[in-house]
């Protein structure tokens, strides 16, 4: 057999649904991945698509085929990258200076929710079954009138002391964030949803970057939890929500040479199902605008733009891959369709409302004709991972909800005042 070597998830995603996901870790990797089969001997999955890590470090993916239930693992690594991390995956960093996150500090990690009970359940359960140290988890719910999620909390959480449960009646997942973040008692918080299962070195990975005392926002890595149907394939193809596997430091003050259209082009290095910050920086910034966001008229992008306001504010967001979690893509198709208009709408939402800011007006307007070229061509980096064949339906509704934007932005502002 032919040995696979490491790819960008992109490249991996050409084969029919369903994959199997696993991850596997270098140091310990298994001749064979066993899968299950059904009653007739058979398996449902043609190949197990996996996130190869070492010391914690993500380095790739590899697709592997199936035979009987069982995948062999032949993966060839250069070795200058597997070993490119230390062996017990610290982060090559001195000791932690003054206003570090140490250890023995306590981190606030917020969970929005609307009526998602049994997400939000699994998702703090991973939280706490994680390496998390000094942590709380604050559970918002942002339609209490027609949720369980406070009875089963009580019910799984009632003699844990970590986890919180507040109420925000304003709909959008700004005003869930900021209502996460008016309680959190952390010198970090961090923010994740409920449709994801955080990884058992998330917070711990967090914890490391903050250790540098220059960095303001942390993000990380976002891999498919799972990959059942076309549907979350093709989610995964539209939404890009990996961001690589290298560890990156982005500022004003030494902007990045590959990425001509910094700081808007946000998405590349920041989503909001994996973003943390420190607790006083954020709330210095005012925290996420609830004229923005998912349950708005302008239907989200509220994560890029308060990582976009702290780099204009001089602030500095580092890009952590080994802080991984595992996303719940959805699976039925009018949900894709949604999302697909979302995503367009809350871009156009997001340009319009740094159009009409003072703080970098002429910055972004320099860039409007690179962002189009950007936005609109086939081989930019933004539509290059999405593969041959991908629908043009899903592209004429992103198309569609980016002209509507403008008009949605001025919307949600005037019901948010």
């Amino acid at each position: 057999m032919t040995s696979t070597s490491l790819k960008a998830l992109p490249d991996c995603l050409e084969g029919r649904a369903p994959l199997a996901v696993r991850a596997l870790d270098m140091e310990r990797l298994p001749e064979l991945v066993e899968l299950p089969v059904l009653a007739d001997g058979t398996c449902r999955y043609g190949r197990v698509l996996t996130l190869v890590r070492r010391g914690g470090l993500p380095l790739g993916w590899a697709s592997f085929p199936v035979e009987r239930g069982r995948a062999r693992i032949e993966l060839d690594v250069p070795p200058a990258l597997s070993a490119s991390t230390h062996h017990d995956g610290s982060m090559a960093s001195g000791p932690p200076g003054p206003g570090a996150v140490g250890e023995g500090q306590l981190v606030s990690v917020v969970v929005a929710t609307c009526a998602e009970d049994a997400a939000a359940v699994r998702c703090v359960e991973a939280i706490l079954a994680g390496r998390c140290g000094e942590c709380e988890v604050i559970v918002v719910e942002n339609r209490p009138g027609h949720s369980k999620v406070a009875g089963e909390l009580r019910r799984r959480f009632s003699s844990d002391g970590r986890v919180r449960y507040v109420e925000e009646r304003r709909p959008g997942l700004s005003s869930a964030r900021n209502a996460g973040l008016a309680v959190a008692r952390g010198e970090l918080v961090a923010f994740t949803d409920d449709d994801v299962i955080v990884d058992d070195g998330w917070v711990p990975a967090l914890r490391r970057t903050f250790a540098d005392t220059s960095v303001d926002c942390v993000t990380g890595l976002i891999a498919p939890f799972e990959l059942e149907s076309a549907t979350q394939l093709l989610v995964e193809r539209f939404a890009s929500y990996g961001k690589g596997f290298e560890p990156r430091v982005y500022s004003l003050a030494d902007p990045p040479a590959d990425e001509p259209l910094f700081p808007y082009a946000a998405g590349h290095f920041v989503s909001g199902a994996n973003v943390a910050f420190r607790t006083g920086t954020l709330r210095a910034l005012g925290g996420f605008d609830e004229a923005l966001g998912t349950g708005t008229p302008a239907r989200g992008c509220e994560d890029l733009d308060i990582c976009i306001r702290l780099l204009l504010s001089g602030g500095c967001l580092a890009y952590e891959p080994r802080a991984t979690v595992w996303h719940r893509h959805p699976d039925v198709p009018l949900q894709l369709r949604r999302r697909a208009f979302d995503y367009g709408a809350s871009l156009g939402a997001l340009l319009t409302k740094h159009l009409l800011s003072r703080q970098d007006t002429g910055g972004l307007l320099r860039r409007v004709p690179q962002a189009a070229r950007y936005y609109l061509s086939p081989g930019s980096r933004r539509n290059e991972g999405r593969g041959r064949g991908f629908p043009r339906s899903l592209v004429a509704l992103e198309l569609a909800g980016l002209a509507a934007g403008p008009y949605l932005y001025l919307r949600s502002r005037i019901a948010n005042r």
